[in-house]
């Protein structure tokens, strides 16, 4: 189970909104990296991905990524 904190919410939306400019389909997949969870776009998600609609974002979540996901300094992704 995923949780976003507001900060990191917030962040997420930005991203999005921006990467739907240029491509209407775009999503966020989030991937673990150690501690840091990465955030790519995909326009669809990948086998095993779970989705996770919070607000306006609907984002895919690779496994492995789990607990709160939140953005630091320079929107930077943690989970803990």
């Amino acid at each position: 189970m995923v949780e976003l904190t507001p900060r990191a919410q917030d962040a997420l939306l930005i991203s999005q909104a921006a990467a739907r400019r240029f491509d209407p389909e775009a999503h966020i997949r989030l991937t673990a990296d150690g501690a840091t969870v990465r955030a790519v776009l995909a326009s669809r998600p990948e086998p095993g991905d779970a989705v996770l609609e919070v607000g306006a974002l609907t984002i895919f979540v690779a496994p492995g990524v789990t607990g709160t996901v939140d953005a630091g300094e320079h929107n930077e992704l943690t989970a803990s």
